[in-house]
């Protein structure tokens, strides 16, 4: 009795299990749900790397970087700007908070920039600070705007294309009539 008990548990256990990892459905949702997050992740990966390395190529001009400096410059910056798109993102809109939750980050890059710049080229960076934050800014908004033009151009293609297609299906339409 005991034995017939177990296997009909056992049974049923299976059963279920089988029945919830074979919903179709379910798949379905879950790979479309991980192609938009990978979509959004990539799109901010390239913002973050786009963001890193025109920095970090200033940097590397204007402090005249070796490339062992550079490349540990890269990184740094790679890291900070990875931060800082994910405070602007999470404080949109709120100014006051994304500049006290960055001042923290970029502490810590001064910091990390001082391990690896001689004195000189330092002094040089730490003068030039507010620069650099500034040309940062100016570029995240020109990659902005040309997000903004992207989407524009290609509205006003898809504008032009259902205008070209209503003028041709009435074209049709009156060669019929």
């Amino acid at each position: 009795m005991k034995n017939l008990l177990c296997f009909l548990f056992m049974t049923f256990g299976v059963a279920c299990s089988v029945s919830a990892n074979s919903n179709p459905k379910a798949s379905k949702t879950k790979t479309s749900e991980t192609k938009n997050k990978s979509a959004v992740t990539s799109k901010k990966t390239a913002l973050v790397e786009q963001r890193a390395n025109n920095l970090s190529d200033q940097m590397i001009r204007e402090l005249r970087l070796n490339n062992y400096q550079a490349s540990k410059v890269r990184a740094i910056n790679m890291d900070v700007a990875a931060q800082i798109t994910e405070i602007e993102q999470r404080f949109t809109g709120d100014q006051n908070m994304i500049d006290n939750e960055c001042k923290a980050i970029l502490a810590t890059r001064d910091q990390e920039l001082e391990d690896v710049l001689s004195t000189i080229q330092y002094n040089d960076y730490f003068g030039h600070r507010k620069v650099y934050s500034k040309k940062d800014k100016e570029f995240v908004a020109s990659l902005s705007e040309q997000g903004a033009e992207k989407v524009a151009t290609s509205a006003g293609e898809a504008v032009q294309g259902a205008t070209a297609g209503n003028a041709s299906a009435e074209a049709a339409t009156s060669t019929v009539n």
